[in-house]
C-alpha cells in the first residue's frame, strides 16, 4: 500500500461503473487480444465502495473476455463527484480523445459540479467569517472559486472556449427532452451523430438552430389563436426558407423571420375597416431591410399569372380600383428612386 492505493483482485461483477462520459470505447478486439496474450498490465482504479474511476476500456475488454476477477487499484483519495469526473477526464487526455458529444456531456457535468463546489465553498467562507460573505474567501484550506464554472469546466477538458461545448450541450438537451417535437428531435439526434462522425460542430449546430426557428414558425403559422398578420408573416417566411440551403444563411434568415413574425404580434389592430373604403396610411411604420424586401418580391413573383385581368377589371369597385392604382403608382415611384440610387452608386 502507498499514497492511498492498495492492489488486490476483485470480482468483475462487483465493480460499479456508474455514469461515464465516454460511451464509445471504439474497437475492443485489439485490446482484448493484448490482454488475453499478456494479461492486464495496468490494473483499473476503483474507489473503496467499488466505483470505477479509471480504466473503463480495460474493464469492458475484461468483461468481453469473460474474466471473473480482475486486478484493481483501490484509491481512497477520490470521493466527490467532481474528483471522479476530473479523474476520468485526466485518464482520457492520455488516450483516445473525446468525441464532441462526449466532451459536451463531461463539460456539462463538470460545470454543474463546479457550481455545486463553489456554493459549498461560499457556505464555508460565510460560516468562517461569521456570516460576512467573502471575508476569508481564497485563504487557508478553503480557497474561493476561481473563475466562472463554464470557463473552469472547459479548461478541465482542454477546450479553448466553452461556446462550442455549450452549442453541443444545447443540441443534446433538445435530443434528450421528451417535450421536443418529434421531427425537431430527429434533427438534433442526426446532427449530434454527424458531429461525432466528422469531429466538427459549427455547421451542424447552425442546422439545428435553423430547425428550431422554423419549427416555431410552423407553430405560429398554424396557431388559430394568433392574429392573421402573425400567421401570414410566419407562412411567408416558411415558404422563403425552403429555398435557402447554406446552414449559416438558413440559421440567420430563420432567426430574422421568427423575430418579424413575433413582432407582428405587437401591431395594433386597424381602427377602421380593412376594406379599401376605410384604407388608411399606417401611423407606426416599421422599417424592413433588404432581405425582407427580397423575400416579399420573391413571394409575390409572377402574381399576374394567377388572375384573369378581364375578370378582375369587371369585379373591382371604384374604391378598389383607386387602391390598386395607388399601389401601382407607389410601386413605380419606389422603383424609380431605387433605380436612381443604383445608378449613382454604380
Amino acid at each position: 500500500m502507498s499514497d492511498g492505493h492498495i492492489e488486490l483482485a476483485r470480482a468483475v461483477d462487483s465493480i460499479r461503473v456508474g455514469l461515464r462520459f465516454r460511451r464509445d470505447f471504439g474497437d475492443l478486439d485489439e485490446l482484448c487480444e493484448s490482454i488475453g496474450r499478456l494479461g492486464l498490465l495496468q490494473p483499473i482504479t476503483i474507489s473503496p465502495d467499488g466505483t470505477l474511476i479509471c480504466g473503463a476500456r480495460r474493464y469492458a475488454a475484461v468483461r468481453k473476455l469473460g474474466w471473473k476477477t480482475i486486478n484493481v487499484w483501490v484509491r481512497s483519495g477520490i470521493s466527490t463527484d467532481l474528483e471522479r469526473a476530473l479523474a476520468e477526464q485526466h485518464e482520457n487526455t492520455m488516450r483516445k480523445p473525446f468525441t464532441p458529444t462526449e466532451a459536451a456531456r463531461l463539460y456539462t457535468e463538470l460545470k454543474h459540479l463546479y457550481q455545486e463546489d463553489a456554493a459549498r465553498r461560499k457556505q464555508i467562507t460565510q460560516f468562517a467569517s461569521g456570516g460576512k460573505d467573502g471575508e476569508f474567501a481564497g485563504s487557508g484550506n478553503f480557497p474561493g472559486p476561481h473563475g466562472e464554472s463554464r470557463v473552469q469546466a472547459a479548461r478541465a477538458i482542454g477546450a479553448g472556449s466553452y461556446r462550442t461545448l455549450e452549442h453541443v450541450a444545447g443540441v443534446q438537451r433538445l435530443a434528450d427532452d421528451p417535450a421536443t417535437p418529434l421531427e425537431l428531435r430527429g434533427v438534433a439526434v442526426r446532427e449530434l451523430a454527424a458531429m461525432d462522425t466528422e469531429g466538427k460542430v459549427h455547421g451542424h449546430f447552425l442546422t439545428v438552430e435553423a430547425a428550431v426557428a422554423t419549427t416555431e414558425l410552423g407553430h405560429l403559422a398554424a396557431d388559430a389563436t394568433e392574429s392573421r398578420d402573425v400567421r401570414q408573416e410566419a407562412g411567408r417566411a416558411l415558404r422563403h426558407l425552403h429555398a435557402v440551403e447554406k446552414p449559416a444563411e438558413l440559421a440567420s434568415a430563420a432567426r430574422e423571420a421568427l423575430a418579424r413574425a413575433k413582432a407582428a404580434r405587437s401591431k395594433k389592430p386597424p381602427s377602421s375597416p380593412t376594406t379599401p373604403e376605410g384604407r388608411q396610411v399606417p401611423v407606426d411604420v416599421r422599417p424592413y431591410g433588404v432581405r425582407a424586401f427580397v423575400m416579399t418580391i420573391s413571394e409575390t413573383d409572377y402574381w399576374w399569372l394567377h388572375y384573369d385581368p378581364a375578370e378582375i377589371g369587371a369585379a373591382l369597385t371604384p374604391a378598389q380600383w383607386e387602391q390598386f392604382n395607388d399601389w401601382v403608382d407607389q410601386a413605380q415611384a419606389f422603383r424609380d428612386t431605387a433605380a436612381s440610387t443604383a445608378k449613382d452608386s454604380a
